[in-house]
């Protein structure tokens, strides 16, 4: 994206005595954000309209959707190995996905087209399939999605969904969450089952609560003991002012 510049001069400094600076300022041109904006729009016309499609991929359904390999090979390092080798996938020009729906399929086949926002109903979904053909922007979107909207009810699902693809930051962020409402959250259905099937990853949460309860009780046992400290030391200095 070319850049255009200019120059500023500013000054400071008292009255008789300025001082100059020049600063240069860059800054993006309206007409290369227009024609981002349509560029966009040009491939999303391209997904939609389906002409000169070279590639079939196939949902667990049965259902087929049309893609051009060009797209899927520069957006994803996984289908490209698929199409550069020999693979099955580059003969018979189809990839079978087994164990995702259509719905799915076609919001990940969007996002390949336009890098555009994403259904918040599939982010999980999408997670799934941002890991397994590394499409690392999308992963990274919905990963944030998640953060942003962890809860009670879900943020159990969220910490099985970031220790199963191995996100740590995703993880992470889960296993906080569940620390900061240790009460509500080890009440859910989902911590309860989480508990009899995963007893590592329950254990480990349940660690990372009592470390974090220690050291807000050092904290608190801190600050209590400098405001005794500080009150007598306050309470010498009145008594020696009495005097």
């Amino acid at each position: 994206m070319r850049l255009m510049a200019y120059d500023i001069r500013y000054k400071y400094g008292d009255e008789g005595d300025d001082i100059y600076h020049d600063i240069k300022v860059d800054i993006i041109p309206l007409y290369n954000t227009v024609a981002c904006l349509s560029l966009k729009k040009d491939f999303a016309n391209i997904f939609a309209s389906k002409e000169f499609c070279d590639v079939t991929l196939v949902a667990k359904d049965g259902s087929e959707l049309k893609a051009h390999k060009l797209i899927l090979c520069a957006r994803s390092p996984v289908f490209a190995a698929m199409f550069r080798n020999n693979f099955q996938e580059n003969k018979t020009n189809c990839i079978r996905i087994d164990d995702m729906d259509a719905e799915v399929i076609e919001e990940m086949l969007k996002f390949l087209y336009t890098g555009g926002a994403i259904s918040g109903k599939l982010v999980e979904e999408l997670f799934i399939a941002a890991n397994k053909y590394s499409i690392l922007d999308l992963q990274t979107m919905c990963e944030n999605i998640l953060i942003n909207t962890m809860k009670v009810a879900t943020v159990v699902d969220i910490l099985l969904l970031a220790d199963r693809h191995s996100n740590d930051r995703l993880k992470t962020k889960a296993v906080k969450f569940i620390v900061n409402n240790i009460k509500t959250v080890t009440e859910t259905e989902g911590w309860k089952k989480l508990c009899q099937t995963d007893h590592d990853l329950s254990r480990l949460v349940l660690d990372e609560a009592e470390r974090t309860a220690k050291r807000r009780r050092y904290s608190r046992g801190s600050i209590e003991t400098n405001v005794e400290a500080a009150a007598d030391r306050n309470s010498v200095v009145s008594g020696q002012s009495g005097t």
